[in-house]
């Protein structure tokens, strides 16, 4: 028994290195870093974690060996299971390292949140991630030719088996439970402690795949999101009250008029010749954008549409490293703009070309009545992997606006770039040469139904109507400068009542909502971003990754780590909003520092608590000292 469990652990834990180093081969940004020896000493750190996923599913087949002994002295029948075990490995794996060139960070609690898009997943790998996809079956292939070779030799005679099963059992649980707690020695491990490693790339490097899609499944998806922050201080709150308008009461609109929001499902700026992008692959929303209100640059708050949703609706920053749908924080009490409108008597209403899934869940639950997904058009259309393409579901829109009575508030996710499919070989007219290729070319064809839609427009609007384009979060988009965040942003009024005036801010989805409530005469003090129409020159952008923030203010970046007090690493933002240069940090820079980590604390705080509507009273000191509980009053860094 102790040679075929050895042998198991063996080839388990090889089939978890070995499919996690093929898999960084193919990523850009950690083939290069993985052949250097920080990527060595970052595959050894992260044995330790490959080796609790292998101890894991071992114990499974230990246990199967022991209550499997009456079908028969022959362990042949250990050999399926085996091959199971490894096969989860090597999945979990492939499936990681996608979504990381997705949303640029492994999956966490995300594996709760993906329920009735299989087959879109699965779609997607196999059309926009072929490499991955072969590779995979590779490794599953030579898998199986090493199950079925592997020697497993037969048990010891009956009379001899029970005392040497109890002990062996014993003995390997011992070391079973210390390998999946990670030691003895201090707490225990999570797939997180690959951070420990202290360096956040080489920490990506030492991830284990198959050890965190399992640690999060075993540990339920209402326990999942974590705060990483530590409480804010009364220093803290200090520095926001000076910086934040905490005099300004809650003002319901005073306009009321119609507005609608698109989501523009993956776009990134950098594909936008408007924003300093290479190519021309969206020329109507550059023409549209010259002609508009918008920014010198916008960026996303998170990865995926739901957190995009959040930061967007809502004004509130997204869970360091994380979101908010499809854990224990979704059922908060959430004050966003669709329910603020709704309260006041508008029509809310939520539209997407695929199925309705977490993401239509989560927009009914920030304030939207009515959410539509591909299961509610009712007509024939094209469709890519994930649902219906953009000119149908614009279609639907249209056909949902018509003679709708205002004033409402309608959000449309667009769906033809969530794939790189399109109906024609004429539309590929970047070529197809990679991924970015690809990209660009859904980009223009779903500009093209931008256009046909704007222009259709004014058919169904009878009343002044506010438009808003904005992209949920990017995709496939470079992990250089500040294109995996910087994303396409304006709006416009049809009544001509809002300028046409393009910001010098650099601003982020936490000023959308108070812009619009701006524009509609209202105001929300829980709102902590601000209304770019009334401070142009000002503001800041925000968004986390793994345990990093990013802030930017002005013509600055900032980044740092939110568990710890070292100084943050500093940056010079060109022109375009997309390229950085790594500067050293200034005396100038200390306050930015100050005012970001205080930010993070703060609102991190506010939301674990359920609370983010107390942003303001918090700051003033009417909330009762209920909001967040303050620790020294010292400064913090």
């Amino acid at each position: 028994m102790f040679a075929n469990t050895l042998r198991m652990l063996l080839l388990l834990l090889l089939t978890a290195f070995a499919s996690k180093v093929a898999m960084m081969i193919l990523s850009p940004d950690q083939s290069s870093l993985l052949f250097s020896a920080e990527g060595a000493r970052a595959l050894a750190w992260g044995l330790r974690l490959d080796l609790t996923a292998a101890a894991a599913l071992t114990t499974l087949l230990v246990l199967l060996m022991l209550a499997g002994r009456r079908w028969g002295p022959s362990p042949r029948w250990l050999r399926p299971p085996l091959l199971l075990a490894g096969g989860w490995l090597v999945l979990t794996t492939t499936a990681d390292a996608i979504y990381q060139l997705e949303a640029g960070r492994h999956v966490t609690f995300e594996v709760f949140t993906g329920q009735g898009l299989e087959g879109g997943l699965v779609a997607t790998a196999l059309t926009g991630y072929a490499a991955h996809s072969l590779t995979a079956l590779g490794l599953l292939l030579a898998l199986t030719l090493a199950v079925y070779r592997l020697p497993l030799s037969r048990p010891d005679a009956a009379g001899r088996r029970w005392h040497r099963d109890g002990a062996f059992l014993l003995a390997w649980l011992l070391f079973a439970v210390s390998a999946i707690r990670g030691g003895w020695s201090d707490a225990p491990q999570s797939p997180m402690s690959a951070y420990k490693i202290g360096n956040p790339e080489l920490a990506a490097v030492a991830w284990s795949a198959p050890y965190a899609i399992s640690y999060y499944l075993a540990k339920g998806s209402k326990r999942a999101a974590q705060q990483q922050t530590a409480e804010p201080t009364a220093a803290d709150l200090a520095r926001l009250a000076d910086y934040h308008d905490t005099t300004s009461p809650w003002q319901p609109p005073a306009r009321r008029a119609n507005v609608l929001m698109v989501l523009l499902e993956s776009w990134t700026a950098a594909d936008l010749l408007s924003y300093g992008g290479e190519v021309d692959a969206a020329p109507h929303f550059d023409r549209l954008r010259a002609r508009s209100f918008s920014t010198r640059a916008m960026y996303a708050d998170g990865y995926r549409t739901v957190e995009g949703m959040f930061a967007t609706f809502c004004s509130f920053p997204n869970p360091v490293g994380g979101g908010v749908a499809g854990t224990q924080l979704q059922g908060a009490d959430y004050r966003c703009l669709p329910r603020l409108l709704k309260e006041q008597g508008w029509d809310t209403r939520f539209i997407q070309g695929s199925g309705k899934g977490i993401v239509g869940a989560f927009a009914q639950s920030l304030g939207f009545t009515h959410s539509y997904g591909k299961t509610d058009y009712g007509f024939d259309g094209t469709e890519n992997y994930w649902g219906y393409m953009d000119d149908d579901i614009y279609r639907f829109t249209l056909d949902r606006l018509r003679g709708l009575p205002g004033p409402w508030f309608v959000t449309v996710n667009t769906g033809t770039t969530h794939d790189t499919y399109l109906p024609d070989e004429a539309d590929y007219v970047f070529g197809k040469a990679d991924r970015t290729a690809l990209r660009r070319n859904v980009v223009h064809h779903a500009d093209a139904a931008l256009q046909r839609f704007i222009e259709r427009l004014p058919e169904v609007l009878s009343e002044p109507t506010l438009v808003v384009l904005v992209a949920d979060h990017t995709s496939g988009s470079a992990p250089v400068g500040l294109e995996r965040n910087a994303i396409p942003f304006l709006m416009y009024a049809t009544d001509g009542s809002l300028p046409t005036k393009h910001s010098p801010a650099r601003a982020g989805q936490l000023d959308v909502a108070p812009s619009i409530l701006d524009w509609l005469g209202g105001h929300a003090p829980w709102f902590t971003g601000r209304s770019l129409l009334r401070d142009p020159d000002q503001g800041f952008a925000h968004y986390s990754r793994g345990r990093i923030v990013s802030w930017i203010e002005g013509q600055r970046l900032l980044r740092f780590d939110v568990t710890t007090a070292q100084g943050a690493d500093c940056f010079q933002v060109a022109e375009n909003g997309l390229d950085i240069s790594p500067a050293a940090c200034t005396e100038a820079d200390r306050p930015r520092e100050h005012r970001a980590r205080a930010y993070t604390r703060y609102t991190q705080s506010l939301l674990f608590k359920g609370k983010t509507g107390h942003f303001a009273q918090g700051l003033t000191g009417d909330d009762d000292g209920q909001t967040a509980r303050l620790g020294t009053s010292a400064p913090a860094p």
